[in-house]
């Protein structure tokens, strides 16, 4: 099985297995949100809670403690009030490119891209 996954891979697997042995994965958990029918807010608030690791009993501010998030049906996350119709969506571009920054609707940013929204709550 290993030799499937090393010879399927075109890049430096020197360098992806150094990355990887980086990664300390002692008490790291894997956290499965289900966002169907949440409140995008909320979600975004246990969501930081949970990736800053202030949920554990040795939560300490100087150390990455947070465990990894996956949110399962990012398409189903409600929005409360009108937002979905007035919210506008706004980005930064790169440094060095000249233009307007980005904005568009809400719900056109969701529709594309289900997880932009969730993702971009929580940064």
């Amino acid at each position: 099985m290993a030799t499937q996954a090393a010879t399927a891979f075109s890049g430096n697997l020197k360098k992806a297995v150094a990355g990887i042995r980086r990664i300390d994965l002692d008490g790291l958990r894997w956290r499965v949100f289900d966002a169907k029918d949440q409140v995008l807010g909320r979600l975004a608030s246990q969501l930081s809670t949970v990736l800053q690791g202030k949920d554990k009993p040795t939560y300490a501010p100087h150390r990455d403690d947070g465990d990894i998030c996956v949110v399962l049906n990012a398409k189903d996350i409600c929005v409360t009030g009108r937002k979905l119709k007035e919210k506008v969506s706004r980005w930064h571009k790169a440094k060095g490119f000249k233009g307007p920054d980005g904005q568009g609707p809400y719900r056109s940013n969701s529709q594309s891209c289900p997880s932009h929204a969730s993702k971009k709550q929580i940064a």
